[in-house]
């Protein structure tokens, strides 16, 4: 066999002869193609009906009275926690909303800018520092004069000024059976 391919054309031809043995009597190989499925028809979803406005009229009298004492004595709480500057307690009546809100490098520097805040030479840098520079100075008396729903979960403590304005002091969310002070989104 040494000799048989020291030819370069018979090994050519030695190897034609192998090939055409080995596929003789075979099928070439087809490539299989699967069957079209049926074209399911698109069968259209009823429409959910959009859920309806929150009307602050739904709320009834029993309900907006109680509401209010609730928020009442909320307030004459954080009152009393402002007072001490008791930081860590205000905290944990936040919606995280007003945390990240309130801690916005690009908010503090706007807050900065109040004409009180430059006098003193206070530059915020943190949620703490709103706490101390802002709420604490401003909010340790408030009165709640009335309240205003914006939603079922979601109310405006509301005072009335000398006046007769109507000032927000508060957007309050009910947070299970506690209230926490938001930013009123």
């Amino acid at each position: 066999m040494g000799m048989l391919f020291r030819k370069p054309k018979v090994a050519m031809a030695f190897l034609a002869a192998i090939v055409t043995v080995s596929c003789a009597g075979k099928a070439p190989v087809q490539p299989t193609v699967p069957e079209p499925q049926p074209v399911q028809p698109v069968t259209e979803q009823p429409l959910s009906p959009s859920p309806q406005p929150f009307d602050p009229a739904s709320i009834s009298a029993e309900a907006k009275k109680a509401t209010f004492t609730d928020v009442r004595a909320f307030i004459e709480g954080m009152n009393e926690t402002i007072r001490l500057k008791d930081y860590d307690t205000w905290y944990k009546h936040l919606t995280q909303e007003y945390i990240d809100y309130y801690s916005n490098p690009t908010v503090l520097l706007q807050k900065s800018e109040a004409p009180i805040l430059k006098r003193m030479g206070v530059k915020l840098q943190s949620l703490k520092d709103y706490f101390l520079y802002v709420v604490y100075p401003s909010r340790q008396n408030d009165r709640v004069d009335d309240i205003e729903f914006i939603t079922e979960r979601l109310v405006k403590a509301i005072t009335i000024g000398p006046d007769g304005e109507r000032q927000i002091l508060y957007f309050l969310e009910r947070d299970g059976t506690s209230w926490k002070i938001g930013i009123g989104r």
